[in-house]
């Protein structure tokens, strides 16, 4: 009996390690091809002769439908499955990734990178992975895994840099797009294979009441304008405005300081390897805390860290200190946020519900970026923009720790 025990714990922990590999290729994949943008950009246009600007505006709409796709394909996985739905946008990608050497108008690669490409990953978003995984670890093991998966994303930019430069050395533009397209059809298929047992986990698990909540477009509705949806999508506009602070003031303000462009990189790269640490950190800590206090503290932490950097003699060590600080603090705020509308409506409609608050997020960034260009253009200064950010932050935090978290 004791030997059965044990052998099932062992079947039990390998499950999880699997079902959290294949999450973690899911999403690394999905942020590797977004933040290498900028290389595949500039071998299209070496291969193409296409001009710069046309070749970012079809990088600019892959951006825009990622965004967009993701409450899209949310609310298909509602009548498909959610794994079915991530199969389907990596084998977007791959056709994206085929098609995109053949393109002889810009109007094409237009075609291919907003809706093949920005679709294919906004299918594979971080809710809907989530989403799937969800019903087949159970709602305390996902918590966890939730950091590990998101802290991928960034591993797989940080790999698949070097991996997609290599194949352009080897053979071209060509050769790296037939690499990723492979890539990508493997994805698919493990995204099948998980499918399968998504499947098995919701025909053999017991659900939450949420669960059992019949799926309309009433009652989906009537989710979206509930109190804790809202403060939770109004705490995650709040994050998208300061973490485009981040990216598009701080590097410039570093370099205003007086530090070399060396530096200022340096302190991002350090930023991106804590902004890897920071979201597993959260998810363990959800296993231990409420996610309500978790998320309502990370939100806290940022005036924090802001004011003591606006406080503090403009130095490397502050520098760095400040980067250090906001990487552990900034995409940690995802785990947390998902997790939170898993256990309030169900894993689910987690791809939904996560798609659609991430339109908030990047309504924010827009504001935010939109907005820091004017202030730092007419005052001079970026106190102003990130006061801006610390009064929002001070906001989410209010709204994070006020949702009513229903208890395990």
């Amino acid at each position: 009996m004791q030997a059965e025990k044990k052998q099932k714990q062992k079947h039990d922990i390998g499950s999880v390690i699997l079902i959290a590999f294949v999450g973690c290729l899911i999403f690394a994949l999905n942020n590797g091809v977004r933040v290498n943008y900028g290389l595949i950009s500039s071998a299209i246009e070496k291969a193409t002769g296409f001009d710069t600007a046309a070749i970012s505006f079809a990088i600019a709409l892959a951006q825009l439908f990622y965004g967009v796709a993701q409450p899209v394909f949310g609310a298909l996985a509602l009548k498909r499955t959610n794994a079915g739905v991530l199969a389907l946008g990596a084998l977007m990608l791959c056709g994206g990734f085929l098609l995109t050497p053949l393109c002889t108008q810009v109007w094409m690669l237009d075609l291919i990178y907003g809706l093949l490409i920005g679709g294919g990953t906004g299918a594979m978003a971080f809710g809907l992975v989530m989403s799937a995984v969800t019903p087949i670890l159970g709602e305390k093991r996902a918590v966890a895994v939730s950091g590990i998966i998101n802290g991928a994303g960034g591993i797989g930019g940080s790999i698949l840099a070097p991996v997609s430069q290599g194949l352009l050395d080897l053979g071209g533009l060509r050769t790296l797009m037939v690499g990723l397209s492979i890539l990508s059809a493997l994805i698919a298929a493990f995204c099948i294979w998980l499918r399968s047992a998504e499947k098995r986990a919701e025909t053999g698990r017991v659900q939450t009441k949420a669960a059992f909540e019949p799926i309309t477009g009433r009652a989906i509705l009537s989710i979206l304008k509930s109190r804790d949806f809202l403060h939770l999508a109004l705490a995650f506009f709040t994050c998208g405005f300061f973490m485009a602070i981040i990216e598009t003031q701080l590097y410039a303000q570093i370099l205003g300081l007086g530090f070399s462009g060396q530096t200022a990189a340096f302190a991002f790269t350090v930023y991106g390897i804590f902004g890897m640490i920071g979201p597993v950190l959260a998810g363990f800590l959800c296993v231990k805390l409420r996610c309500k206090w978790v998320l309502g503290t990370l939100y806290a932490l940022r005036p924090v860290a802001v004011i003591l950097f606006l406080l503090m003699p403009k130095t490397l060590f502050s520098i760095y200190f400040f980067v250090v600080f906001l990487g552990l603090i900034g995409n940690a705020t995802v785990p947390p946020t998902t997790n939170l509308l898993s256990k309030l409506y169900g894993a689910k409609k987690l791809g939904l519900l996560s798609g659609t608050a991430f339109v908030f997020h990047q309504i924010g960034s827009f504001l935010s970026t939109y907005l820091g260009g004017i202030l730092v253009s007419r005052t001079g200064s970026y106190n102003l923009i990130w006061l801006l950010g610390v009064a929002l932050a001070a906001g989410a935090a209010i709204l994070s720790y006020t949702v009513k978290e229903p208890l395990q």
